[in-house]
């Protein structure tokens, strides 16, 4: 026992013990590796793998921002935002003389005054954050409508951000707001009817969605029309059928952001008789209080608020804000968050460009959408399909009788597209059609009648046999390509709205900056064979590939595929700083 436990007490003796204060040597060797193989990791993954980059302009918004104001309207508390790059130099970053002072509206078009003494969200905030996918196209090569980060062909130094249009060994043409390809690398996506050769490209649903721009809610009803110096936007057009549709617009107490409540609804529609209620756009004149007429409207336009503001310069005030667009805009979408009643027959979605009734029906008994196409008064057989074009189209749906929905219908580069509770419904082509090859002589402007409103109330909504509620509608429009990023012609006198333009004159392919120098065929960019073509979504205040004196970016400047938003900048809630803009977080389509 003595021995064994002398044997005890020398093994324990003979284990060196280690203090805190002295680690051993290995210790600090294997942070140190770590930390070199952390930073190697770090620079090749930076160098091949993914990049950060900031957003510093406003020409992709409104799918990504630049440096930009944050606003909430005062009149219908709708937040949007307003570029303010000019406050800053373009080749240095650094802050100028130069502050944003006034903002607009998108929806009721109210002047804002931009006071950051006063609101701390009033602050010029820093572009978004994202992430670019550098191996992307080490794996692969751009995409038509992929987001794209390269380096500008005249420089080599500077970094751009922007969509890829066209593709290498194309042609392309910008006409009417939309974007056409010939000679096309990569079919998908295009209409199946060429015109002199061109085929119009026809965005995916995501990159619609991305890009579809608000133009009414009625989450954001504005004071005017709530006190009755503005029609309501959304008026009965049910003619002779009885009985008519009914809004309700009640104050929201303590809600800034929805000021009031807005409910439609219509009760008891006899059977095989619709009741509808149609939209027209209306801005309040500013220099009279008495009530617009009704029938007052204006054509939608393409009018982007990120690009109107005024500004305080060391010259002074910088009036730079127009209340109205210098185009027509035909291609609109349209939304309804919507009860019925159990029994009631179909609704009714109600599309109009250029004088052409899109009309799509759904039967609430077995689900059935189908689209018609209407020109003076005539169904015309315009729906792409394996056959030729046909005269509808036809989807399966779950909307039924007596249940909530939310139901989209977008019309949007020659093409009918529908969603239902967020889902895309799949019929034809793509949706697509084409009037062209049916109306002879067919001319793309917009059509009003004193029998029929046609553009001047371009979105609808039709309860056939039944009762129905909307809760919510929503009206928007697409992007318009134009062939300039400056020039054109915007009036903002409350007498001359683009209405007056655009039926007289369709100043809608502006090539110049006066109504003698413009263009009914489109311009039109060839490509070389590796060249893309890259363009701002914010395509009235971008400097891309229109413009450049090589039209085309050649591939081998491209760096990679923008991924996502991975940290937008902060909000002030109260007295809390610092919170993160969480909705502006997610992928870029």
């Amino acid at each position: 026992m003595a021995s064994s436990t002398s044997h005890s007490k020398s093994a324990t003796a003979s284990v060196p013990e280690s203090t805190s204060d002295n680690p051993p040597p290995q210790v600090f060797r294997e942070t140190l590796e770590s930390l070199a193989v952390a930073f190697i990791l770090a620079l090749l993954f930076k160098s091949f793998v993914a990049d950060a980059f900031i957003i510093p302009t406003g020409s992709m918004a409104p799918t990504l921002m630049g440096a930009h104001k944050d606003i909430q309207c005062h009149e219908c508390g709708y937040q949007y935002q307003s570029g303010a790059s000019e406050e800053f130099d373009n080749s240095t970053g650094l802050r100028q003389d130069v502050q944003v002072i006034e903002t607009i509206c998108p929806l009721c078009r109210k002047r804002q005054n931009v006071e950051p003494e006063k609101d701390n969200n009033h602050v010029t905030f820093s572009g978004d954050r994202i992430l670019v996918s550098k191996l992307a196209y080490d794996l692969g090569s751009p995409k038509r409508w992929q987001v794209i980060v390269f380096k500008l062909i005249e420089t080599a130094r500077q970094n751009y951000i922007k969509r890829c249009v066209g593709l290498p060994g194309e042609t392309i043409k910008i006409q009417h707001g939309d974007i056409y390809i010939k000679n096309p690398k990569d079919p998908e996506g295009l209409s199946t009817i060429e015109t002199d050769g061109f085929r119009i490209a026809r965005k995916p649903h995501s990159v619609v969605l991305a890009t579809l721009q608000d133009v009414a809610d009625t989450k954001h009803i504005s004071k005017s029309i709530a006190e009755g110096t503005l029609a309501d936007y959304w008026q009965d057009a049910s003619g002779q059928a009885s009985p008519k549709w009914q809004t309700s617009i009640k104050p929201n107490i303590g809600n800034r952001a929805s000021k009031y409540d807005w409910i439609a609804s219509v009760k008891d529609v006899p059977k095989n008789t619709t009741s509808m209620i149609r939209f027209s756009q209306r801005i309040a004149d500013r220099n009279t209080t008495k009530q617009n007429p009704q029938d007052d409207f204006r054509f939608i336009s393409d009018l982007t608020a990120y690009n109107e503001k005024t500004f305080r310069t060391p010259a002074g005030r910088d009036d730079r804000l127009s209340i109205d667009g210098a185009r027509w805009v035909g291609d609109l979408a349209s939304e309804y968050e919507l009860s019925t009643t159990k029994g009631t027959e179909s609704i009714e979605l109600l599309l109009v460009e250029g004088g052409v009734e899109f009309l799509c029906q759904i039967d609430l008994g077995n689900g059935n959408a189908t689209a018609i196409a209407n020109y003076q008064g005539n169904p015309i057989s315009v729906f792409e399909s394996n056959n030729g074009l046909v005269d509808k189209l036809q989807a399966t749906t779950r909307v039924r009788s007596g249940s909530t929905h939310t139901v989209r219908f977008a019309n949007v580069d020659d093409a009918l597209r529908l969603w239902i509770d967020g889902r895309p419904i799949a019929w034809g082509i793509d949706g697509g059609y084409s009037i062209g090859s049916v109306v002879a002589d067919y001319r793309h402007v917009p059509r009003t009648t004193p029998e029929n409103p046609l553009d001047a109330a371009p979105v609808g909504f039709g309860i056939r046999g039944g009762s129905a509620t909307i809760q919510r509608a929503r009206v928007f429009r697409d992007i318009f390509y134009t062939n300039a990023a400056f020039g054109g012609i915007v009036s903002s006198r409350y007498d001359q709205p683009v209405n007056i333009r655009d039926t007289k004159d369709p100043y809608r392919t502006a090539i110049g900056n006066t109504p003698e120098n413009y263009s009914f065929d489109g311009n039109e960019y060839p490509l070389g064979p590796d060249d893309y073509f890259p363009m701002g979504d914010n395509t009235q205040a971008s400097s891309d590939a229109r413009l450049w004196a090589s039209h085309g970016q050649p591939g081998r400047l491209m760096i990679g595929r923008a991924v996502m938003v991975f940290w937008p900048h902060y909000w002030y809630y109260g007295r809390i700083p610092f919170i993160p803009n969480f909705q502006r977080f997610g992928l870029i389509r």
